[in-house]
């Protein structure tokens, strides 16, 4: 029952950090990913969640997925990824999911900033 809610629906960002200050990471390498809700012009950070990184992982016998998928499924929620890296395998498959990657060697705070005020993730529709 409850009422409609009056605010908006995120709009998911994950960003690859190793120090939660710079675009750090490789899409492939990243062991954090912030995420963080641009929908608004003051955007903020919902939560940091840990990844099992694809590139360079231990493949044990017993290991049945792709490790890339692991990454692809942790930020499937999200409307874009922002990386200081990504490989052209890790980009089809978060486009198959309709979320954009960016590269960029920039702050999180002006990455961040710079998407809650661009139309660019509002224009898109959800995956």
């Amino acid at each position: 029952m409850g009422s409609p809610s009056s605010e908006s629906e995120p709009i998911k960002v994950a960003i690859a950090t190793g120090n939660g200050v710079g675009v750090t990471e490789h899409f492939g390498y990243a062991t954090d990913f912030q995420i963080w809700d641009v929908s608004t012009s003051t955007p903020r950070l919902l939560e940091t969640r840990r990844n099992i990184p694809g590139c360079g992982a231990d493949r044990s016998a017993t290991q049945q997925r792709d490790p890339l998928d692991v990454s692809v499924d942790l930020v499937a929620d999200c409307r874009a990824v922002v990386v200081a890296k990504i490989g052209e395998c890790g980009v089809n498959r978060l486009a198959e999911l309709n979320i954009l990657a960016f590269e960029t060697d920039d702050t999180v705070d002006s990455v961040v900033r710079e998407l809650a005020e661009s139309s660019l993730l509002r224009e898109r529709c959800p995956a």
